[in-house]
């Protein structure tokens, strides 16, 4: 907001309205990640992805924020930027839970003594990989919900502003 007040009062605010392309952009450029895992781009470290996807949510969302800015005169904005608010911070959640099952595993692991996975040892990394995906499942039900309705608001926000606006606001 005091980015999007700082626009506003240097007479700039038309730049407010770019940084949301490039925040919508950025949130694009996340989806690259699922595209990855779901081998629609076929090759590539599924880890840099990951990094790429939680970058670019990053950067568009603080796009998006200051985007957003002090502009209290629609609900459907609000309720995006909310939203989205809502994602980022599920996100973190995802990220924090991958975080702590891998330090979980590697702490067990150090614990057996297992420098180099012998055959049993590779059983229970199995087992802690399993839970870990059944955790991550139950999280992915929650937040792939979450970014279908920030992906629907997001439309009908872009598309009301293109349908009642007019091309001279936009120069």
């Amino acid at each position: 907001m005091a980015l999007d007040y700082l626009l506003h009062q240097l007479q700039i605010e038309l730049a407010g309205r770019y940084l949301g392309v490039a925040g919508t952009i950025f949130f694009l450029l996340s989806f690259l990640y699922s595209a990855r895992k779901k081998q629609i781009i076929p090759k590539g470290p599924l880890k840099r992805f990951l990094q790429l996807h939680c970058h670019a949510g990053w950067i568009a969302t603080l796009l998006i924020l200051v985007h957003s800015g002090i502009h209290f005169n629609a609900f459907l904005p609000w309720a995006a930027t909310v939203l989205m608010m809502i994602v980022t911070a599920s996100g973190h959640v995802g990220q924090h839970l991958v975080r702590r099952f891998r330090n979980e595993a590697k702490l067990k692991k150090q614990q057996l003594g297992i420098l180099t996975p012998p055959d049993d040892a590779l059983d229970r990394q199995l087992f802690w990989n399993a839970v870990t995906l059944k955790a991550l499942n139950q999280w992915r039900m929650v937040h792939m919900p979450l970014v279908a309705f920030l992906i629907i608001l997001t439309l009908v926000h872009v598309v009301s502003i293109l349908f009642f606006s007019n091309r001279a606001n936009w120069m």
